[in-house]
């Protein structure tokens, strides 16, 4: 991952049960994990879990705002690399495709947070009825619609701009019909899933 290879990297290592950042703390700064496991949680439920490879924390230096999420070293130890929101901002302003692609992950890993703070349990990733069922509030149609997830992104944040849930509904692929059916909302989450595992 190009991310790797840049300067700058901080190298940290973190005990079983220690916190990388914790929800509502201003931090400027995203995590590499190159070795351990790390849960990311909205209260004491799971959202998803970074291993080796994955990004964690970049909500914080791409949105300009507090922590949203903790995110605990679940493994005996955990290897991580940190990489300041100035220099991580940077490298995005020389990568567009990357910007984008980073942009769009973390806004649907924000819509899982939402979903989790609604259910109060983890993020049922065998179950995408569940979170689907979660969002629906209007009852009258099958099809999710963006109202819906309007007022959800708004629960998990009130300060949510109308742009930033515009870039949500984008994110989940709910922007040309403002619909949803479900077979496509289940659709987007595999390919998610996958993408979450590849970063």
């Amino acid at each position: 991952m190009i991310l790797r290879a840049q300067n700058n990297l901080k190298e940290r290592e973190f005990k079983k049960g220690e916190a990388l950042f914790t929800d509502g703390e201003n931090g400027d700064s995203l995590f590499l994990v190159e070795d351990g496991k790390v849960d990311i949680m909205v209260g004491d439920k799971n959202v998803f879990s970074a291993g080796k490879g994955n990004l964690t924390g970049e909500y914080a230096p791409l949105m300009g705002r507090p922590r949203n999420c903790t995110a605990i070293c679940v493994s005996k130890t955990c290897k991580v690399y940190e990489m300041s929101g100035k220099d991580f901002r940077a490298l995005l302003d020389l990568s567009p495709d990357m910007k984008a692609s980073l942009t769009d992950l973390g806004l649907r890993r924000d819509f899982k947070k939402a979903v989790v703070k609604r259910i109060k349990k983890e993020f049922p990733y065998q179950n995408p009825r569940e979170a689907f069922d979660a969002v629906k509030t209007d009852k009258s149609c099958e099809d999710l619609t963006s109202q819906e997830v309007r007022n959800l992104m708004k629960e998990l944040n009130p300060k949510y701009s109308d742009e930033e849930i515009r870039q949500v509904l984008d994110a989940i692929k709910l922007t040309e019909s403002n619909r949803m059916s479900f077979e496509e909302f289940q659709k987007v989450f595999v390919a998610d899933i996958k993408a979450s595992s590849s970063m």
